[in-house]
């Protein structure tokens, strides 16, 4: 496994969002900005109160993007022996990345999940290595791999 791969595609990803999220905010409020030649009324100014609700939505999750890739930056990806951030665990057939919360992507043909150090799976398998077992959500689990 390429773990610098693995760190670049995580980035990617997230940069990836920042576009999408960026494009999705300039087209709402292009969509939806008050000009001052336009007559207004009280309906006008109630969606236009719920427009800025939404575009302050729409800004808050391009900023969750940019907080995520700075925090992948951060992150060492060298092999590590035991979970803490930047380790791949393999869980049950499953890879995780501690890093940030990702769904499912894939990188040569091997799928993996992003998760951060604050997600509760994480915090039950902290500090654990290969072999170990830890129990979340009622369930048991071994950790099959760290790396």
């Amino acid at each position: 496994m390429d773990k610098q791969k693995l760190k670049e595609a995580l980035i990617a990803l997230e940069k990836e969002h920042i576009n999408e999220d960026e494009m999705k905010y300039t087209e709402f409020l292009n969509g939806n900005l008050l000009t001052r030649n336009e007559v207004v009324d009280s309906d006008d100014q109630s969606h236009h109160r719920q427009s800025i609700e939404i575009s302050d939505q729409l800004e808050e999750q391009a900023h969750v993007h940019l907080d995520h890739l700075e925090t992948i930056n951060k992150i060492s990806f060298e092999t590590k022996e035991m979970i803490e951030p930047g380790a791949v665990v393999s869980v049950n057939g499953r890879c995780m990345v501690v890093a940030v919360p990702k769904s499912s992507f894939s990188i040569d043909g091997i799928e993996y999940i992003g998760i951060s150090a604050q997600a509760p799976i994480y915090q039950a398998m902290k500090g654990k290595a290969s072999g170990d077992s830890f129990e979340f959500n009622n369930q048991n689990f071994v950790i099959e791999s760290v790396n």
